[in-house]
């Protein structure tokens, strides 16, 4: 009783370390958006009438639908989702450790504390995207698969098959899981007479229903068979390269000793340890637990370095390898501890402490770096801090809710910066980078190899599209207002420059701020004399 009272403690303690991370990414405002059609309008799209899959959680959207739906604000039922995943995760965690260590269930205390001052978790808890979700249903995959290994039956196959599909359908990298997991189920057993078939049918009828359902679904409402990110984000040269420099930088912040140290304990007991427990099923779940664990962390480091690791700080494609990792390192411990006698026993828990220790002073340097607004170490790999993101998700809200009081029907915007702004806004959009726009996705002009960043709208789509409100630099927000910057090749196509006064009461900033943009020049006269727009001259 006890424990789980502690796990309970140890899982508020990582809800209370999230909540110093206050910030909300301006990516999430995507899946709201699409949340928001569906509950409001019956559509999963981005812009009403046009089929486009522009997100890459179908579970987390139509959770957040469903909270919404039940009279939820949705940036409050998506922090709301955050914590159950939260307490989710740490629950699995608990059964990840029950199938790694049944004979010591005290110590699951060890990694949970571990992963609840993993600034990593913590930070991307409450950023309202799909990780802590992924998180939760990755390591309660794994656990099951295992658990279905040591208990091959129906219920345990049907249970695991389920975890798998809901984690395939939180991020496409969970199909990792049921890859190995069909391999795991199909394995013959002699302590239990179920046959492989049944077993196999079992995982496969979640799976088949919910991933395969909505596989149809998304043929015949998208029209393709992946959503639109993925030709967004598999585009553009040097993807490899610079997946591969993100994880060298990202090894570096939390500490080469420490995944040193993860990687040695998952090959020792991968190839020794656990043959020393016998061969009865709970040695059998275990060595299934560890090798599915390995393979799986190999195959997402490897997808992660394909799609040149990420734009945003703290390494939450990392995050969900940590409860897996942090429970491995503490069974290699204790393997060794009871592999060794007298005072090497004292020297190995006060190096335990210490390595707990140096994790936390880690953890600790990253959070100082992450939450500052401008920081050099991120500027060569083009990261984006987390104080950044906090800063400008809430201007991007502040014009976002200036345009949606100054709209007219018929009003539309371009802006790359493809959630806060539109969807406060509630104006169609067309994303200039693409993610939820098929032709941009497909044809628009490469511009580098950032994640999510590779491509561009062309000037001659933009400028066929006729958007009302063209933003450029939305990044461009200065505290005090400037000289109206002329162009003569966005007024030869009928656009005139703006500048506008964000009052701070619009977005809960801490500083009224002015920003420039296009504007079509028919609809500017129309914001002419208002007390908080600079406007440039309607007739170019």
């Amino acid at each position: 009783m006890w424990q789980r009272a502690a796990l309970a403690l140890v899982a508020l303690a990582a809800l209370w370390h999230a909540r110093r991370y206050d910030f909300f990414c301006d990516d999430a405002y995507i899946a709201l958006r699409y949340a928001k059609n569906l509950i409001e309008h019956h559509e999963l799209a981005y812009n009403l009438g046009q089929r486009v899959e522009g997100f890459t959680s179908p579970l987390w959207v139509l959770l957040i639908a469903a909270l919404g739906a039940l009279g939820l604000a949705l940036p409050e039922a998506t922090r709301l989702l955050a914590a159950g995943a939260v307490l989710l995760t740490f629950w699995a965690l608990c059964r990840f450790w029950d199938e790694l260590e049944p004979e010591t269930p005290r110590l699951v205390l060890a990694p949970a504390a571990a992963l609840a001052v993993s600034a990593p978790f913590a930070a991307w808890t409450f950023g309202g995207l799909e990780t802590p979700l992924f998180v939760a249903l990755f390591t309660l995959t794994l656990s099951s698969i295992a658990r279905a290994a040591r208990q091959p039956d129906l219920r345990r196959s049907f249970q695991a098959g389920l975890s798998a599909a809901l984690c395939v359908l939180c991020r496409p990298e969970g199909a990792t899981l049921l890859v190995m997991g069909s391999v795991v189920i199909c394995l013959p057993s002699r302590t239990w007479p179920e046959p492989a078939l049944r077993r196999l049918l079992a995982w496969l009828c979640p799976i088949l229903v919910l991933v395969g359902g909505y596989q149809l679904f998304r043929l015949l409402y998208y029209g393709f068979p992946l959503p639109n990110t993925f030709y967004v984000k598999t585009s553009g040269a040097g993807l490899w390269q610079r997946g591969v420099i993100y994880l060298e930088f990202a090894g570096n912040e939390l500490g080469w000793h420490i995944l040193g140290q993860c990687a040695i304990a998952l090959v020792y007991l991968v190839l020794f340890e656990p043959f020393s427990k016998g061969t009865g099923q709970k040695a059998r779940s275990r060595r299934v637990l560890l090798l599915c664990t390995g393979v799986a962390a190999l195959v997402h480091l490897s997808y992660v370095a394909r799609v040149g690791g990420d734009f945003l700080d703290l390494y939450r494609f990392l995050t969900p390898l940590l409860p897996a990792a942090f429970c491995v390192l503490v069974s290699a411990g204790i393997a060794l501890y009871s592999f060794v006698q007298g005072g090497i026993r004292i020297a190995l828990l006060l190096a335990g402490v210490t390595l707990f220790a140096l994790n936390g002073q880690r953890q600790w340097a990253m959070a100082l770096h992450a939450n500052r607004v401008a920081d050099s170490s991120r500027a060569a790999l083009r990261l984006e801090p987390l104080g950044w993101t906090r800063v400008y998700a809430k201007r991007w809200q502040g014009i976002g809710t200036w345009l949606q009081r100054a709209s007219r029907p018929g009003d539309s915007t371009a802006v790359g910066a493809a959630g806060a702004l539109p969807y406060y806004s509630e104006l169609p959009n067309l994303d200039l980078f693409g993610l939820n726009d098929l032709e941009v996705a497909r044809h628009g002009r490469i511009i580098g190899n950032r994640p999510g960043h590779q491509r561009f709208a062309t000037m001659d789509y933009l400028f066929a599209q006729k958007p009302t409100f063209v933003f450029m630099n939305p990044e461009a927000t200065p505290l005090s207002p400037g000289r109206l910057r002329h162009d003569r090749y966005w007024e030869s196509h009928g656009y005139v420059p703006i500048e506008i006064r964000v009052d701070r009461e619009l977005c809960g900033c801490a500083e009224t701020f002015y920003h420039q943009f296009f504007v079509r020049r028919e609809r500017a006269e129309s914001l002419r004399g208002r007390a908080d727009v600079v406007l440039g001259d309607p007739r170019g």
